[in-house]
């Protein structure tokens, strides 16, 4: 008797697993493509936890990836508020904050499992899908979007929710990352958190300054030579030092000494990789370092007697070349 359903493989390890967020297996969605596209013949069963079995049931689309991405977008929202902890809070803030009272200690002593549960679930990836060996053709993750540890779905998702966890008027975010191209949101989210202003007009002259930005950088970047190759300097070989009021941290220097930067355009180029260095250890110190480094290298590039005599690190940016 002919099966009147498919059912995908399953490897050993992930026989009581959630395909769509890796939670333990409760009940198998019958999945029919809605249009039906490619002219699926039988359903195709897909195992899943209880809450993703219930959010598919009303869910319409043509193949498995989309299914799988409406489930991520439903997970997002229902847990957009433990997500946002992440973007607020390290763990070691949370552990060292000293908040009173029950459900003040309560949130300390539960809001980073709470976040680190619920961004597994919305980047967990599944295996990929095959019936009888053969791969099932046509899924595909191209449109999705990393940021700062999280997956979503696309960048209209990235933009919305990250719009309400950093509390950035939307549509202000929508036309910086249109501005600046989805390939520097960590960037875009950057510059909407300190210029979005409060009306109309603020928000216009932000992307306006935005634009004249980016075009120097344009120009920068054809004028400058590519970065030097990068050289490994201990960091207690690297002098620290203050210039106009600002502190020039060994750490951020040393980056930028393995990158083979020495200049603001090539620090420009790399500004995402600067963030993604540092934000690991807060955001401040990422602003504060970047914030020194640009003062650093206009330094030198503006006053060419000190960068050549009084610089104390000057002997190391000399053998970047």
């Amino acid at each position: 008797m002919p099966t009147a359903y498919q059912s995908i493989d399953i490897p050993f390890e992930f026989r009581h697993t959630c395909w769509f967020c890796g939670e333990p297996y409760y009940e198998s969605y019958s999945f029919m493509a809605s249009p039906n596209y490619d002219e699926q013949k039988l359903p195709i069963m897909v195992p899943c936890c209880q809450e993703c079995y219930r959010t598919c049931q009303p869910i319409k689309v043509s193949g498995l990836d989309l299914l799988r991405d409406k489930v991520k977008e439903k997970l997002h929202r229902k847990y957009e508020k433990h997500l946002q902890i992440g973007a607020n809070w390290t763990k070691e803030e949370l552990e060292e904050s000293e908040f009173e009272g029950k459900a003040l200690e309560g949130f300390r002593e539960s809001a980073w499992t709470m976040f680190e549960i619920a961004k597994q679930r919305v980047n967990y990836t599944g295996w990929p899908l095959t019936i009888d060996g053969l791969p099932v053709v046509g899924l595909t993750s191209s449109f999705q979007v990393e940021f700062n540890g999280i997956t979503y779905t696309s960048l209209v998702q990235a933009v919305e929710q990250l719009a309400k966890a950093y509390s950035i008027p939307q549509p202000y975010l929508e036309d910086v990352v249109e501005t600046v191209g989805r390939h520097r949101l960590a960037y875009a989210i950057r510059f909407a958190k300190t210029t979005y202003g409060y009306s109309a007009e603020e928000r216009e002259a932000s992307i306006a300054s935005l634009k004249a930005m980016l075009a120097e950088e344009s120009v920068l970047a054809a004028e400058e030579p590519k970065s030097a190759q990068g050289i490994e300097v201990a960091i207690s070989d690297i002098k620290e030092l203050i210039l106009s009021r600002t502190m020039i941290s060994p750490y951020a220097v040393q980056w930028a000494l393995r990158k083979g930067i020495s200049t603001l355009g090539q620090l420009a180029e790399h500004e995402d990789d600067f963030f993604e260095c540092f934000m690991q250890e807060s955001e401040l110190v990422a602003f504060t370092y970047f914030n020194g480094m640009q003062v650093y290298l206009e330094k030198r590039e503006t006053d060419n007697d000190w960068a050549m005599n009084d610089d104390p690190n000057r002997v190391l940016f000399a053998r970047l070349g």
